[in-house]
């Protein structure tokens, strides 16, 4: 089975009759039967509107010939869904419908359509289950491609359905079937939330201390993202990283500069490190809403000066100011 979702821009009407849309309708349903949403357009407004809100899709199939309300795309309208596709997403697996009419059709195509398309399709030249097969094939491969590396891994262990002989210790949410209200919570966020619900006793998903597995991967990809040259993750959320930057930045007696309306965490490593603070007074505006630090406080010399007036200055042991 696989999550995620199908867009069929096609001219032919599923719920008509005639062989054409039989034939979509059994395609439809092979997809749907290998767990596939299909989402259905008929024209080119309504498939570029369904590609503007629809971030789950993972394939699509469209007609080169499908119509448009307003006949303008050079192209065709096959052209426009298309071109929207490629500013939308990034290498989403594209099947473009050829009309039975058009001896193929082929030869009408621009080139940059072949350097689009993962394939064609005509949809009365096969079963219906074998299209059907091509494109859930390419929507689980993109699917795949585009989950960060622990998700992937926190995925493929939940589809594994093993017990969780360790902490914690709600046992993939079982303990909270022994009691009504323990039911009632377990209801309400549902089984899959508590069975990823995991400790660092999985091999399968890495170390955070050795920053091995999928957890290093995911470190990895995270630094390559963000453009930087190491990337570890935290736990306990953003308080918790800002404590352990103030612990890697200055140590006890250091003179540490820091805005006044900084969050609590960076006070709490300020105590935990015994930095001395020399803070900084921002603006407020008439509802008493802090702002920015005036630009003329943070030039070298008002900084100067005031470490200098400081009353926790003297004795510090500070060689040059570390700032947060």
């Amino acid at each position: 089975m696989a999550n995620g979702s199908v867009l069929l821009a096609l001219r032919e009407d599923p719920l008509g009759r005639g062989v054409g849309g039989d034939q979509l309708r059994r395609i439809g349903k092979e997809l749907e039967n290998r767990g596939l949403e299909v989402r259905w357009a008929r024209t080119v407004e309504g498939a570029c509107a369904a590609l503007r809100t629809e971030a789950g899709l993972t394939a699509a199939v469209v007609a080169w010939d499908l119509p448009s309300e307003t006949g303008e795309d050079a192209d065709g309208g096959g052209g426009a869904v298309l071109r929207q596709i490629i500013r939308r997403f990034t290498a989403l697996p594209v099947f473009v419908v050829m009309s039975e009419e058009s001896d193929h059709g082929l030869d009408r195509l621009p080139l940059w359509v072949a350097e689009t398309a993962v394939g064609y399709i005509w949809p009365l030249e096969d079963t219906p289950s074998f299209i059907a097969g091509r494109v859930f094939n390419a929507a689980r491969a993109y699917g795949d491609s585009i989950l960060p590396p622990f998700f992937k891994a926190l995925r493929r262990f939940d589809d594994a359905h093993e017990y969780s002989w360790h902490t914690p210790a709600h046992s993939g949410g079982v303990a909270f079937l022994k009691s009504p209200v323990g039911r009632a919570f377990f209801d309400y966020y549902g089984e899959r939330l508590f069975r990823t619900d995991l400790s660092i006793s999985v091999e399968e998903l890495g170390s955070l201390f050795e920053h091995s597995g999928p957890i290093g991967d995911a470190e990895r990809n995270a630094a390559r993202v963000f453009g930087a040259d190491r990337r570890y993750f935290v736990l306990h959320g953003d308080s918790t990283a800002d404590r352990m930057v103030g612990h890697y930045c200055v140590t006890a007696d250091e003179i540490a500069l820091v805005d006044r309306n900084c969050h609590k965490s960076v006070l709490h490593g300020l105590v935990i490190s015994g930095a001395r603070p020399v803070y900084l007074v921002p603006t407020r505006n008439g509802y008493g809403l802090a702002g920015p630090l005036p630009a003329s406080e943070t030039l070298p010399a008002a900084v100067a000066a005031r470490i200098a007036a400081h009353p926790l200055t003297p004795g510090a042991v500070s060689p040059r100011l570390s700032t947060r």
